[in-house]
């Protein structure tokens, strides 16, 4: 509890940019040494600090920490920190990860599961609702994990659709973890509260403006594996999500549209840029089955090199040429191949043998079919490799 506060101290000051602080912390030692450096100490240490930005880190007053810290007990909000052997691996990894991370709900196992992140304008089509649903839908009955900014357009399209099939899903807030912005998403909110977290860099009752929702995009692209772009004009929120999958690694995906569609110019730009043409979950996930090394890609540079307040190991996948131990698996997975006891085992038959629940059971499916080491047939029917 000691070093929390000053997590959350930090994270509750506004008006100063996420890479700041994340430098700060990596540059002094931690939160603490922040608080305590004066003016002049952080200026020398961190050449991004602005005059601006080293006022506010001037305030030392722990009342609005206390305060965030007992307002998280009352209403059930975690708090994780760039310390914590829970924060998302993925995450921590990119070039300017928040330094805390306020999670409402139940927060998935992402950085073992395909995660995939449905974004698109506010201002959808008929043609994006659609499609955007349609990858809501495919991806969750594929087991992925959804991540999306719950907006308007397209982003509540593939949530609500990816809900309807059972799926799982990770909402990335542009507002205080507590805010439901727009108002009118409020069922959504709390059902995604309720199938899997709401996750924000902001902690309850924060004061956000409009361009904290191009920031949190960072955090959407740096859950997951991939992004797919649905709808988005050229100039967009929706685009600066695709920059910041490209500028992390992550694949972009596009759906296309017609040619003289401003809606869609955004994603025929990408196509055109590079992006894998998708119209469909299916074509997301086949496009993974033959790229299944990326599964087991590693940050080539380790950001954060402090004690790990509850270190817990870290499975990465790996896919050899020879047929892999079992022992490395997740659990999940381990069960699932352990139930396929013949070839072309319908889903359900699979479901019921590995006593696991049906979104567990297709997540794991999903997982072993990325890693080489399950294909699917016709029917929802499934074949061990080995």
């Amino acid at each position: 509890m000691a070093r929390l506060k000053y997590w959350v101290w930090l994270s509750c000051v506004g008006g100063v940019r996420p890479l700041v602080k994340y430098r700060l912390t990596e540059t002094m030692g931690g939160p603490e040494k922040v608080f305590f450096a004066p003016r002049e100490e952080l200026m020398e240490a961190e050449p991004l600090l602005q005059k601006a930005e080293a006022d506010k880190l001037a305030d030392k007053s722990m009342e609005r920490a206390a305060d965030t810290i007992a307002l998280c007990e009352e209403k059930g909000i975690a708090i994780l920190t760039l310390q914590d052997a829970d924060y998302p691996e993925r995450l921590r990894h990119i070039p300017d990860p928040p330094a805390v991370l306020y999670v409402w709900g139940r927060l998935p196992a992402v950085d073992d599961a395909a995660v995939l992140a449905v974004v698109g304008t506010r201002r959808a089509t008929p043609y994006g609702l659609k499609m955007a649903g349609r990858m809501g839908r495919e991806l969750a009955q594929g087991g992925c994990i959804l991540v999306s900014g719950l907006a308007e357009g397209c982003d509540g399209a593939a949530m609500e659709a990816a809900l309807r099939a059972g799926g799982v899903a990770v909402g990335v807030l542009g507002t205080a973890i507590d805010q439901v912005y727009p108002a009118r998403h409020k069922a959504l909110f709390d059902e995604v509260r309720a199938r899997g977290a709401l996750v924000s860099e902001y902690p309850p009752k924060a004061r956000t403006y409009p361009a904290d929702f191009r920031v949190r995009n960072r955090i959407i692209t740096g859950l997951s594996l991939g992004v797919v772009v649905v709808e988005a004009p050229v100039r967009s929120g929706t685009r600066s999500t695709a920059d910041h999958a490209l500028e992390q690694g992550r694949d972009v995906f596009a759906v296309p549209g017609n040619a003289d569609a401003a809606a869609s110019a955004g994603c025929n730009e990408l196509i055109a840029q590079g992006a894998v043409p998708v119209t469909g979950g299916g074509d997301v996930l086949r496009a993974y089955q033959t790229r299944s090394d990326l599964l087991r890609r590693k940050p080539t540079e380790i950001h954060i090199k402090k004690e790990i307040d509850k270190p817990r190991d870290i499975v990465y996948i790996d896919v050899t040429e020879a047929a892999p131990s079992t022992a490395d698996l997740p659990e999940n997975q381990r069960r699932v191949l352990d139930a396929m006891t013949r070839p072309d085992m319908h889903a359900d038959d699979i479901i019921q043998a590995s006593g696991l629940t049906a979104p567990e059971t297709l997540a794991a499916l999903t997982m072993l079919q990325l890693a080489g080491r399950v294909v699917q047939g016709t029917g929802r029917r499934y074949t061990r490799t080995s």
